[in-house]
């Protein structure tokens, strides 16, 4: 087992209110957020990695453009984004802070949810 203390994380402190500790591995990258209230993220897409966010707490707004056209929806705790590679950004209109978990990864393509079901073996 592995353990990674906080304090070993890359820490990430952007001026438009996001602050992420960033911890890397050679398959993946790990990181939890803090958005600031009433902030916006700049404009972003990605081009080979596949990013999945869970929020935590908050509630944030998630932007995109698909086809040419802007949309938008509401998230909050419980909730799975994966902007997948289109352009996006996050806009926290609260008063609090939003923490969310960010997974990035480079994606093969094979489907592994065979393996990651029943892949738990008990230990006697």
């Amino acid at each position: 087992m592995k353990i990674i203390s906080q304090n070993e994380a890359k820490i990430f402190d952007s001026s438009e209110g996001r602050k992420a500790w960033i911890f890397g591995f050679p398959e993946y990258e790990f990181q939890y957020d803090e958005q600031e209230p009433r902030t916006v993220l700049k404009w972003h897409h990605h081009a080979k990695i596949w990013e999945t966010i869970f929020i935590i707490e908050g509630e944030l707004t998630a932007r995109w453009k698909e086809s040419g056209e802007e949309e938008e929806q509401v998230v909050k705790a419980g909730d799975l984004i994966e902007p997948g590679f289109v352009s996006h950004t996050f806009e926290n209109r609260s008063d609090g802070v939003v923490k969310f978990i960010a997974v990035k990864q480079v994606l093969s393509g094979e489907d592994k949810r065979k393996i990651i079901g029943e892949d738990k073996v008990y230990d006697e």
